[in-house]
């Protein structure tokens, strides 16, 4: 890796923990797919809780859980086809539920995660090892 390949990774990192931080001061919860995920956002500082899909509800139960739970959340689902599918269902649902959905961190992240080649929140962490 050149030097301004590692300048522009710190670069992003620095945005995407910037992103982070206000996300975690304004959400109630953030919603992932699995362990890894949850991992990877703790490693940057997430203090909110956050809710797992894939952690033994069904999806109608998973719903439930956050509706009685949080008014206004995130969803950080990977950004491939399934990820985006899933965000786009469970927003639909929270938000007829009358849970807040904040997209624009999805967004925000999503750009930063993307410009550098990585699609899954996960996979956060090779943006810390890059540099």
């Amino acid at each position: 890796m050149n030097r301004a390949e590692r300048a522009r990774d710190y670069e992003a990192y620095v945005e995407l923990c910037s992103v982070v931080q206000e996300m975690d001061d304004f959400v109630d919860a953030i919603v992932v797919e699995g362990v890894r995920d949850k991992e990877a956002l703790e490693e940057l500082g997430v203090t909110k809780e956050i809710a797992m899909y894939s952690v033994g509800f069904s999806y109608a139960g998973f719903v439930d859980y956050l509706m009685s739970r949080y008014r206004r959340v995130t969803i950080l689902t990977d950004y491939d086809r399934a990820g985006k599918k899933l965000n786009k269902r469970l927003t639909a649902s929270l938000e007829r539920e009358g849970v807040k959905v904040e997209n624009r961190y999805r967004d925000r992240i999503g750009k930063i995660l993307c410009v550098r080649g990585i699609r899954n929140i996960e996979s956060i962490t090779s943006l810390t090892k890059r540099f």
